[in-house]
């Protein structure tokens, strides 16, 4: 992708870039969010966001996932829209497409209702996906379904291999599709995506004991295969210092201290600090595809952060619970 293609298109959509990254909210606000005594003070304090018009009483908060992404989602579609490149934007779309596509095709296995769900594809495309019919998606799907109907044949009464499978495989289809977009930056950032959610999800499946088959599932096509080859072959205990080798700037200590599943949750959190440190440092590139999309990495934690303080504290979930669960902020 080159910036001097449409130099003034990527000036333009940086500079707005620019703009909304001197608006996101820090770590603290939510903090604050968090720790205020009636769900009424946090109803007031959404004044102080961008999504303040989106609530009018208080009862809304009940609804924030849907009112809190639509407002984003509109942002991200009017940024793709003035980008010269559109891929930029829609990495963070196929993330969320393919996690969509994972839960339509676990609840269709399972017998459970599939609500409708809305997709830039069409209607009805993830039923044709499984199903083998044409359809309008990136080839990159194709690949995920294959590995998780190969699962399934071999395995129907595991959902675990079902599961890693598809998890496996849709890390290496975000990292095919990272390609698409020219960026070195994009494909950097999703190769270490690919590292920090491949070995928390090797990490759980080994404290979890599922087994040599999952393992090998969630193993198979990571970026960084010395890494996984390396902790496939070795006990836990000897995982930190392989880690730390290959994600350098990691808080390893932090994770060796944990023990049990709790070194996967202290990692989960620590490996996602380490991307979003990357990802900032798209800020110290004046324009083009790189600053666009790190502020799009931004909004989409800054979402997740206003979903999860808004609507956990109106259905009167502990601050302590939800703060666990706060996303690493981008500003």
């Amino acid at each position: 992708m080159s910036k001097g293609a449409d130099i003034y298109g990527w000036t333009y959509v940086s500079g707005w870039a620019a703009a909304l990254e001197s608006e996101m909210l820090p770590a603290s606000f939510f903090e604050q969010m968090l720790d205020m005594a009636e769900v009424g003070d946090v109803f007031y304090s959404l004044t102080d966001t961008p999504v303040r018009d989106e609530f009018g009483e208080v009862e809304d908060m009940l609804q924030a996932d849907a009112r809190v992404r639509g407002f984003y989602d509109g942002v991200l579609e009017r940024m793709r829209a003035s980008s010269p490149s559109p891929q930029v934007i829609d990495m963070l779309r196929v993330q969320r497409e393919i996690r969509s596509f994972k839960n339509f095709v676990k609840r269709r296995i399972m017998g459970l209702e599939v609500p409708p769900v809305a997709s830039r594809y069409g209607d009805g495309v993830w039923e044709l996906l499984w199903e083998g019919a044409p359809t309008e998606v990136p080839p990159y799907f194709q690949p995920v379904v294959g590995k998780a109907r190969q699962a399934l044949a071999s395995q129907p009464e595991r959902p675990e291999v079902l599961d890693a499978a598809f998890d496996g495989a849709c890390l290496r289809a975000l990292c095919d599709a990272a390609w698409l977009t020219g960026s070195s930056f994009i494909v950097e950032y999703y190769r270490r995506y690919d590292t920090a959610k491949g070995v928390e999800l090797l990490w759980r499946a080994r404290a979890m004991g599922l087994g040599e088959e999952v393992e090998r599932l969630l193993v198979e096509g990571r970026q960084d295969h010395a890494l996984f080859a390396a902790l496939e072959q070795s006990e836990q205990e000897r995982w930190p210092s392989a880690i730390a080798s290959a994600m350098p700037g990691l808080d390893i200590g932090r994770v060796a201290a944990a023990e049990g599943l709790g070194r996967v949750q202290s990692f989960t959190r620590a490996g996602e600090e380490w991307l979003m440190a990357f990802a900032r440092d798209a800020r110290f590139v004046p324009f083009g595809p790189e600053r666009v999309f790190g502020c799009a990495v931004g909004l989409m934690a800054e979402a997740g952060n206003l979903v999860l303080a808004v609507a956990g504290r109106a259905n009167g979930i502990a601050p302590d619970v939800l703060r666990l669960r706060l996303r690493t902020c981008y500003v």
